[in-house]
Parts: C-alpha cells; structure tokens; sequence
C-alpha cells in the first residue's frame, strides 16, 4: 500500500497515524510474501493490532464533537478491524492457517485507503464513493466460477473483488492508488498459487507441472502489466479491466475446474 494514496484528514495526529497503520500493513504483507514464520507473522500482527487500538482512540477522541451516531458506526468499523486481526491470530495459534488473511488485509487497506475526514462537513466518506457508484463490478460471482471448494472459492473472490475496484478507479486515477489495488492483486495471486501447488504437488505429478507452468505464466504477465502501469506506459483504462477479468476467468474456467475436479482438499 503506498503511503502517497491515503487521504488526508487534516488532523496531523490521525494523519500520521494512518501513514503508520499503512507502513505496519505494508512490512508485514511482505514478509507474508516471502514466507516468513507463523511466529514472526504472529509478533508484527500483535504489534499491528497495539497501534491499531492506540491509533483508534485517538482518531476517536479527534471526532469527539460529532454526533453519537457517526462516533457509533466509525466505532463499529474499528471493531471489525480488530476482530479480523484477532481471528487471523487465532488461525496462526492453532496451526490452521491464516484462512482469513486476506480478509483482514483487505478491511485495514480499505480503511486507510478510504476513510477521511471531511473538515467542512464533519463526518466520515469515502474516497471516491460517486464514481464508484456510477459503475457496474467487472466480474460478478455466479455459479459457473465455483469449485465449490471453499478456500479456493474464497481466495477467487478476493481477486474479483480486487479486479473489481481496479474497473472502479477514476478515469483521471491516482497513480499510488492504481498501484496499491495492483500490488494487492499480485499479493494475493501469489499466496493463492503457492497454496493450490501445494495441493496439486499430492496428486498427478503431470498435472501439477502443467498448472504450476500456467500459475508461472500469469505471474508473469501480471508482472509485466503492473511495471507498463507504473511507468506510464499504460493506463488502466477499460482495455486494461477487461484483460484482468479474462486473466482470471480463463485460468478458473479452463484450468482450476479441470485439475481441481473431483479432488478431496
């Protein structure tokens, strides 16, 4: 997540205060890239979640003049944020896996990336709400892109809803804020191919080389598609959307239906 794309409130302590919450997201995503230990993923959260608490009383004690039910709802959002942070850590105490990272990095992302604090009006909006609206998501989920396989229908969601956003930026985007929704996209494509070979590697040793040759592929392009967008040598326009949306369904049509079928996960 790029610190450039956080909006600004006006309020130096919530302000900095969002940039720390940001870089926190930011190092530990990384190290979940790169396979860190459940332990040290379990510190940094723990650290996360402290200076999530002390961030949120003081972001509540900023909005202390307004009324009870806008301190009621952006309490609510505070809450939920530490709720996914716990159950993550629960997942890592019993040995289960994080089945809901990314759930919970998708809630602290949209938090930092979408709440402001409009000085003029007093309240909370988000950022880019009207254009949001006035678009229809790329992909919606049907029956058809079900494996029925939960975690897998689970990790499928995140990439939708990711490319989803991507389709919603403006056309006049900001840069840092194309790029956080890309390198999220990546980040989960990522862990969802690592975990997928890792069920394929118990099966057929042929069909894993080929699914894992395809997994290498996308990485590849989407690679290649983030580094044009960052050097402005392609705009995320609706050619750019629609190439994401076949990206995905195809591998999930054409690929995971085939080589997951009939697997006991």
């Amino acid at each position: 997540m790029s610190k450039k794309g956080i909006p600004g409130s006006g309020n130096k302590v919530i302000d900095d205060g969002h940039r720390d919450l940001s870089q926190c997201v930011e190092e530990i995503a990384q190290l979940w890239r790169l396979g860190a230990e459940t332990s040290i993923l379990a510190e940094r959260l723990q650290d996360l979640r402290a200076r999530a608490l002390k961030h949120f009383e003081e972001e509540i004690a900023a909005l202390s003049g307004l009324s009870d039910s806008v301190l009621l709802a952006h309490t609510a959002q505070h809450e939920e944020v530490v709720r996914k942070i716990d159950a993550v850590l629960a997942d890592f105490a019993t040995g289960s896996g994080a089945l809901r990272w990314f759930d919970m990095i998708d809630s602290i992302e949209h938090m930092l990336l979408h709440h402001e604090i409009e000085e003029d009006g007093g309240y909370f909006s988000l950022l880019g709400k009207q254009s949001v609206q006035a678009k229809e998501p790329l992909i919606g989920w049907t029956r058809d892109l079900s494996l029925g396989v939960d975690w897998i229908d689970q990790h499928h969601r995140a990439l939708i809803d990711t490319i989803n956003e991507i389709g919603m930026l403006p056309p006049h985007y900001d840069l840092a804020d194309a790029d956080a929704l890309l390198e999220r996209l990546r980040r989960i494509a990522w862990h969802h191919f690592h975990e997928e070979e890792a069920h394929l590697a118990l099966g057929d040793p042929a069909r894993a080389r080929s699914h894992v040759a395809q997994h290498r592929q996308l990485s590849s392009e989407l690679d290649r598609l983030i580094f044009d967008v960052r050097s402005r040598r392609v705009e995320l326009s609706g050619a750019t959307s629609e190439y994401l949306v076949r990206w995905l369904i195809d591998h999930i049509v054409n690929s995971d239906k085939r080589d997951f079928a009939g697997m006991t996960l």
